[in-house]
């Protein structure tokens, strides 16, 4: 009876620690899959700031877990949301993507988020518009 009871204990032991390592497995593809799309949305805002001849703006706003694209100054283009385990961090010192016109940067800086594995960073360089995305 003891020795059924000590193998039961030890799977359920092992059971539990297989869960946790999924679920922060789980949670850093979820952030990869984030930072893949901010990536890819990043591009597409430069591309149609080219090909619309506007600006387009991918912008963190306050108190708001995501980004929203805006084209132009006013004309609203679409929503993202951040998973809870990622937050913009304070030494951010650039909150928007700013595309002009004809596809450049308006300002350049880093963004820096806070993770569940650590920080990463997102550069935006001057001039034609290129953005590095850290792993």
């Amino acid at each position: 009876m003891i020795e059924m009871l000590l193998v039961l204990m030890a799977v359920g032991i092992s059971a539990s620690l297989v869960v946790a390592s999924a679920a922060s497995l789980e949670r850093k593809r979820e952030e990869d899959r984030f930072f893949a799309l901010l990536e890819q949305d990043i591009h597409y805002a430069q591309s149609q700031s080219y090909s619309l001849g506007t600006s387009v703006v991918l912008v963190f706003r306050n108190g708001k877990p995501g980004y929203e694209v805006v084209y132009g100054v006013t004309r609203p283009g679409y929503a993202r949301v951040m998973p809870k385990s990622i937050r913009l961090t304070a030494a951010s010192n650039l909150r928007e993507v700013y595309f002009t016109q004809s596809g450049s940067i308006h300002q350049p800086g880093t963004m820096h988020f806070s993770t569940s594995i650590g920080e990463r960073t997102v550069t935006v360089h001057l001039g034609k518009g290129r953005v590095v995305v850290s792993k």
